[in-house]
């Protein structure tokens, strides 16, 4: 499986993205022609060195002036295709609405984003990245600055207001660096487009490209590196597991407690039987979980009768996996279809079958056989 992978060395900004897929093999020229619903503007490319490591730099010269409420008119005007268009859309409102909540403006001002740059840096990144037809696009953790900097508005933080709420969510790692080293327009496309994965095994690589800042940060080389290659069908990740033993809880209250914790975001709830403190029977209580979200935590203390957790992270390995729709005789119904290798295998939606058997009064078991071969005949793939 082809992958993007995003290193930020030092820092991201819109510029750096772009000048390293550029280095990556991008034309410039293919890249003018794409964005040239964008009037009167030029692309320089020039190599530089950081630190004695070589790198593509990128600059705009822009003739004519382009306010933030062009933006969306100009992308929706434009050929490009609609993936691209609803990804930079996506990009430029996550923007918008952080300026306006930082600054609490009812006017939109990009403040320290050069305006026409911010458009071109975002649809120049995605139409690169379409070109290479990438299947994944992973990140390292984003790197930020501590310790304050000069702005047009006084000394401000270098990991600054609007670039700390585009990562909510997203893993950072603090700098020993009095400078802003991811800009809000770096922020915003790599966690829109990228997920964060601090391990990743390429198993070939591919390209390399290398993005120039335009600080210069005496011992550091101020890149941003990007690599394309390949990755197994599998993918890693990390989970949080919860546990607690329960011997005095009425066992009708665990179906509300599952479809709360569900709903909170759990990846999987389970309950297994166990012998606890004086051969007293119990339950043993297991969520997993992407993060140790207080909702989780809050829903077992206000639901259980637990008075402790146990929390751990764990590795997980899972299998490439989707969800399509098939139709049938008796309705649509979701098919979970699973990739490892060259085969593909699925399983039939319980839900849908409930659904169905009980709407056309017949066995759920004789549904069952006679959907499986019927999707198997349609998707090609082995039953699980």
């Amino acid at each position: 499986m082809k992958a993007l992978y995003f290193d930020p060395i030092l820092g991201v900004s819109g510029d750096m993205i772009l000048a390293a897929l550029i280095d990556l093999g991008i034309s410039k020229d293919y890249l003018k022609k794409k964005l040239s619903f964008i009037p009167k503007f030029e692309i320089i490319v020039s190599r530089v060195s950081k630190n004695g490591v070589s790198a593509r730099n990128v600059q705009f010269k822009i003739r004519t002036k382009i306010s933030e409420k062009e933006f969306i008119p100009l992308i929706n005007k434009s050929t490009l295709p609609s993936t691209i268009k609803s990804m930079a859309t996506k990009i430029i409102h996550r923007i918008f609405a952080v300026e306006k909540k930082v600054h609490r403006a009812r006017q939109l001002h990009l403040h320290e984003l050069a305006d026409a740059d911010t458009l071109l840096d975002i649809v120049g990144t995605l139409v690169a990245i379409d070109y290479l037809n990438v299947d994944k696009i992973y990140s390292k953790p984003m790197k930020v600055g501590k310790g304050f900097i000069k702005t047009v508005e006084g000394n401000m933080p270098a990991f600054n207001f609007a670039t700390a709420e585009l990562l909510k969510g997203y893993p950072v790692e603090f700098m020993p660096i009095s400078a802003e080293l991811t800009t809000p327009t770096g922020a915003a496309i790599i966690s829109t487009i990228a997920e964060s994965k601090d391990d990743l095994s390429l198993s070939k690589i591919n390209g390399i490209g290398l993005g120039a800042g335009t600080m210069d940060i005496e011992g550091y080389p101020n890149l941003l590196r990007i690599f394309v290659g390949e990755v197994p069908r599998t993918s890693g990740d990390e989970c949080l597991v919860i546990e607690t033993n329960i011997d005095d809880m009425n066992p009708q209250d665990y179906d509300i407690l599952f479809e709360r914790l569900y709903k909170a975001g759990a990846l999987e709830v389970f309950l297994s039987p166990i012998i606890m403190k004086h051969s007293r029977p119990g339950t043993l209580l297991t969520v997993l979980c992407k993060s140790g979200d207080t909702k989780i935590t809050d829903i077992l203390f206000n639901e259980t009768t637990t008075l402790g957790l146990r929390m751990q992270r764990m590795k997980r390995l899972t299998l490439e996996r989707r969800i399509i729709k098939l139709p049938s005789p008796y309705g649509t119904i979701r098919v979970k279809v699973v990739t490892y290798g060259r085969k593909r295998r699925f399983s039939l939606e319980y839900q849908d079958l409930k659904k169905m058997a009980l709407k056309n009064n017949i066995s759920i078991r004789r549904l069952r056989a006679e959907l499986t071969r019927l999707v198997e005949k349609k998707s090609g793939a082995q039953p699980l």
